[in-house]
């Protein structure tokens, strides 16, 4: 049966062949930009534009909750545990609207998405790729449900330009605003740092100095975490947990074989340390999942990661032949895309109590 979601996975497609006729492809990069956008609407519209009191998670429960009560609650009176940008966003927005929930999620959802948008158009080769990726990662289901993490995720990809055009004041202002959403959004705040090292030896040194730091405090960083959130997200989830980073391994081992970063590939060489530190957090998650909520600061630019590692019109130092290399990368993309597809309609259909049936906000 259709639904709203394999409808977006549709329209998506539809739109990427429409624009990718002969007689369009003047100007590929231009079509490119020209599809994250129009790709962006599209999802907002299901993301933004669903019912906020049916869809979604905490978002329905948790959130609603805080926002039918919040202007009954003072600033200086807010529970010590919340993270005082998400509370003065929404006391601002139910003054302003009356105590309006659905345009309160409206808002939330357009902002995440102008960002992405801005985000995809700035830097993706392939936005038909990184948007499929988005929704097989589940980057995009995340949204329905945890909202202050995902105003902080969209933040710190703005301070991603920070780190591109060596503006260190540019990146510690929205990582700041970032934090000042979700405090665990301070996980991003050495990036810019550790990016300087490249993928070498320095690198590996750090990242083994982290695992051994994450370890020594995991039970303070873990107490950090959930006094932020306002469900407990300590479920077991072995399974999907282990599926995630089986998922991280195989894209860095297909990095390390397509693509091997190098000093002059300064951009890439930049995701594929955020690849390595995202490892570090998810690797313990078999203490506690709530490790993934950190992976996920650094994992989310494998939405750019992936589509630079299968892109064919760059040179590269695979030790592959290159009449192997040009067949991977014409093929990975397909296949890793319809990988994407499926795992998004399937996490969806597994979950549907959060998704499904869907109700747009006119819909009772």
């Amino acid at each position: 049966m259709a639904n709203a979601y394999s409808i977006l996975v549709y329209a998506l497609l539809g739109t990427a062949l429409f624009m990718d006729r002969p007689s369009n492809k003047i100007d590929p990069q231009k079509q490119n930009r020209r599809f994250a956008l129009l790709a962006c609407i599209m999802l907002f519209v299901v993301y933004g534009l669903r019912n906020a009191f049916l869809i979604g998670n905490d978002s329905t429960s948790s959130y609603l909750h805080r926002f039918q009560e919040v202007d009954k609650t003072s600033v200086m009176g807010w529970v010590s545990g919340e993270n005082w940008g998400f509370f003065l966003l929404m006391k601002v927005v139910s003054r302003l609207t009356g105590g309006n929930y659905q345009i309160f999620i409206s808002l939330v959802s357009a902002f995440i998405m102008f960002v992405l948008g801005r985000f995809l158009r700035k830097y993706s080769p392939d936005s038909l790729q990184s948007v499929l990726y988005y929704m097989g990662l589940l980057l995009y289901p995340f949204l329905f449900s945890a909202l202050k993490q995902s105003i902080a995720m969209a933040f710190v990809l703005l301070a991603f330009d920070g780190i591109v055009e060596k503006k260190p004041l540019r990146f510690l202002l929205f990582v700041a605003l970032a934090a000042f959403f979700h405090i665990p959004a301070l996980v991003f705040l050495p990036a810019y740092w550790i990016v300087k090292l490249g993928f070498g030896r320095n690198y590996l040194l750090v990242l083994a100095g982290m695992l051994v730091l994450v370890f020594l405090f995991r039970s303070q960083i873990l107490h950090l975490m959930t006094s932020v959130y306002d469900t407990s997200i300590s479920e077991d989830a072995s399974g999907f947990l282990r599926g995630k980073s089986l998922i991280m391994f195989l894209i860095i081992a297909a990095a390390l074989i397509l693509r091997p970063p190098t000093k002059e590939d300064s951009l890439y060489t930049t995701l594929m340390s955020f690849m390595g530190l995202a490892v570090v957090f998810q690797t313990f998650c078999v203490y506690n999942n709530t490790f993934e909520r950190l992976a996920d600061y650094y994992f989310q630019f494998s939405i750019l990661f992936i589509p630079m590692v299968l892109d064919w019109q760059q040179e590269t130092h695979s030790p592959l032949s290159d009449t192997t290399e040009h067949r991977l990368k014409q093929l990975l993309p397909y296949a890793v895309g319809a990988f994407a597809i499926y795992r998004f309609l399937s996490y969806i259909q597994e979950n549907e109590e959060v998704f499904l049936p869907y109700k747009f906000f006119f819909q009772e």
